[in-house]
């Protein structure tokens, strides 16, 4: 599965592709930089409201519901959201989430991204 993006945003997905052994994720981003990732950890991840909670009315806020995520879920289908994100229909028929850009290349499980993680913690 590939899809390409053509516009150009500030920072740019160039090319996405899905493994057809294993469903992972891996980008090419404008950069140069290219980032991989598990589709269990991608979808884990996933930032719905039903996924990661949200604030509710009059300062309530809801809490996420306990995930229960399989190991051998994979992405079905993938869609660009406008210039800004990616929408994932998952295996498991999980679809809510709008990964955004700057949310996949903060999630990007490559050596180098991980060290840069790291420091920002040890900086706090």
């Amino acid at each position: 599965m590939f899809l390409t993006v053509s516009e150009a945003s500030e920072m740019d997905i160039k090319k996405l592709w899905v493994s057809p052994t294993n469903g992972s994720l891996s980008i090419s981003w404008s950069d140069g930089h290219e980032s991989n990732y598990s589709a269990f950890n991608l979808r884990r991840e996933c930032p719905c409201a039903l996924c990661k909670g949200e604030p509710g009315v009059f300062g309530k806020y809801y809490e996420a519901q306990d995930l229960k995520v399989s190991s051998g879920v994979e992405p079905e289908e993938i869609e660009s959201v406008g210039r800004y994100g990616l929408k994932i229909v998952w295996s498991d028929k999980h679809d809510l989430g709008i990964y955004t850009v700057e949310y996949l290349r903060g999630l990007c499980e490559c050596e180098e991204c991980d060290a840069k993680r790291h420091l920002v913690r040890e900086e706090k």
